[in-house]
Parts: C-alpha cells; structure tokens; sequence
C-alpha cells in the first residue's frame, strides 16, 4: 500500500476526526496507471451514517449557524490556505487513484482552493436585500437562511473541485456537510477532510460507500438539501428521492456537447481547442466535446489536422511527463 493513502483506509470522518469503518464491505482502489491496490474505500453502516447525521444537525445550529458572514468567511480562508500546504500531497492522492496527469490535479486541486475564497467573499456580502417598496412607508426586505445539513453525492472525474463548489457555498451559507465520495475516489476526499480542522468538529463529514450510504444520507428526515454530480439515470433517482420528500437538490448529470466548426474559423486554432476540448481529463469532463460538426468545405483540411494533433499527445502514467493519464 502507498503511504499516501495509509491513514485513510477504510476510515471515515466523522466529529473532526478519521475512525475505522465497522462496515464489512469495501471497495478496493486501484491505481489505473499500475494496478496496484492502495487500500480500500469502506461501505459506511447505516450505524455510522446516522451518527454523522447526527453530529451534523447538533454541531451546525450550536456553533455555525450563528455566526456572522464576516467571521465564517475568515474560518474558510483558513480552509482555502490549508488546502494550499497540502496541494502537492492532494494532487498525487488524485493522480494516484483517479489516474489524471499530475499538471491537471495540481490545476484541479488550485480550482479547489479558489473555490473556498470565492464562496467566503460571497458569504461575507451575501446575506440578504433590501428592494424598492411598492408602496410608501413599506420596506421590503429578503433574508437568506441556511436550510440545515447538505448532503453531497460526488462523481470521480473532479472529486475535489465539484466537492469544493457545493461544499464552500454550503458553508458559507452557514449550512453543514456530509459528503458520499464516488467509491473510485473516496480516498483522495477522506485525504481533504484535514483542511477542515479550522471549522467546528463535525461540520464537515465523509462517509464512504455505495448506493446504499446515498439513499440513507438523501431519505432522512434530518438532511436538508442535496446535491448530486453523476449519470442520468442516478440523477433520476436522486431527483425522486427528493421530490417526495420536497427536498431541494443542485443536479448536474453531464452534458452533450458540440464543437462547431465553420470556414470562417482560424482552422489552426479552432484544431488546437477541439483536441483540447476532447482529450482533457481523458474526455471525462462535463463540457467536453462529444461531437464536432465541420463545414463540408474544410472537413479535410480540419480531419488530417485533427489527426496530427491527436498523434502528438503522449499517454501514460499521470505522475510522467504524459498529457492523457490512463
């Protein structure tokens, strides 16, 4: 086993702190690039999500909720710096178990950090509105609240930053989280869950698994919004769980995207973006190009361009000078 993992085998984080599964079952992870086994993600027990349920709504309306915009913001700085000491560690921990060029999780992992000061400034200013009264000697007013405890179903192509975007507008809002990691990536988020030692204990919580850990975390009565990155099809379910229980969620299940290209375009630069567009993250991106569409009068020129483009892309091991992992 890699010592980069070693500390979060089949643990989970739970109250501010790494504890061992009891569950039974795991999932191995595998280093795409070598296949050599790391360590195992846990399937949480319904003992253990309940209890991080539990922490959470203790811990968020006692501590979190009722502080101001100015001081959670500061708290989520000292997030974001943190995530910026371990940028080295966290995006080896990425190439390692998802298998993306290291360049692209040290990018991944400098989005993540954005991320929490962007939502901090926004929590600072973002507290409500004052509008134009319809009629005189009113005052109209809008005041933002946070709903609770946000669970967070997260995909395997950008674990970090997708995690970093719901998690830092969930806190900022004065809402706590639990995270369900995708089983292919749960290691490299239990690995984040340091950064949070700024926050109260048990805001913030992991709790590793499958289907299973996803439909506990989304039927209770005491999680409070969602959101989910991932397939259509688990998106649906997702989507119904929440409904019947009028539950807001944020979904995002992919994208079909085209890349258009007419004479009019700078061909050498338009070949460049739609073999970037492509190739990223092994195609594994939301807003990849799925389908390019090229006008009759250059598809020749743009094909054997394209062509050559692709040829220069070299393919291997993430933690090698490679532009496409495996």
């Amino acid at each position: 086993m890699s010592d980069i993992f070693r500390s979060v085998d089949h643990r989970l984080f739970v109250d501010g702190a790494f504890a061992t599964s009891t569950g039974t079952s795991d999932y191995p992870v595998i280093d795409p690039a070598t296949e050599q086994r790391y360590g195992a993600a846990a399937e949480a027990t319904p003992l253990e999500v309940d209890s991080a349920i539990a922490v959470a709504n203790k811990v968020q309306p006692a501590w979190w909720r009722g502080l101001s915009g100015l001081e959670r913001a500061q708290r989520m700085h000292e997030v974001a710096a943190k995530i910026k000491e371990l940028q080295p560690k966290l995006a080896e921990a990425l190439t390692r178990e998802m298998g993306k060029p290291y360049k692209e999780a040290v990018d991944e992992v400098s989005w993540t950090i954005s991320a929490f000061d962007y939502y901090a400034e926004i929590a600072r200013h973002e507290m409500g509105r004052i509008y134009a009264p319809s009629m005189s000697g009113q005052l109209h007013c809008s005041i933002k609240e946070p709903l609770g405890v946000a669970v967070l179903i997260m995909p395997y192509n950008f674990p970090l930053l997708l995690f970093a975007w719901q998690a830092a507008a969930a806190l900022g809002a004065g809402n706590a989280v639990i995270v369900k990691p995708s089983e292919v990536t749960s290691l490299s988020t239990l690995l984040m869950m340091e950064v949070f030692a700024p926050l109260p204990a048990g805001l913030v919580q992991c709790v590793t698994g499958g289907p299973k850990v996803a439909m506990r975390l989304l039927e209770s009565k005491d999680t409070h919004c969602a959101a989910f990155t991932g397939t259509v099809a688990t998106g649906q379910i997702v989507g119904r769980v929440c409904g019947e229980r009028f539950k807001p969620v944020l979904m995002e299940t992919s994208g079909n995207d085209p890349f258009i290209v007419m004479p009019s375009a700078p061909l050498d630069i338009a070949v460049r973006g739609a073999a970037f567009a492509s190739f990223i993250n092994c195609g594994q991106v939301c807003t990849s190009a799925e389908r390019l569409y090229v006008h009759r009068l250059i598809y020749d020129e743009f094909s054997e361009k394209l062509a050559a483009e692709a040829k220069k892309l070299r393919i291997g091991n993430g933690l090698d000078k490679v532009d496409l992992g495996p």
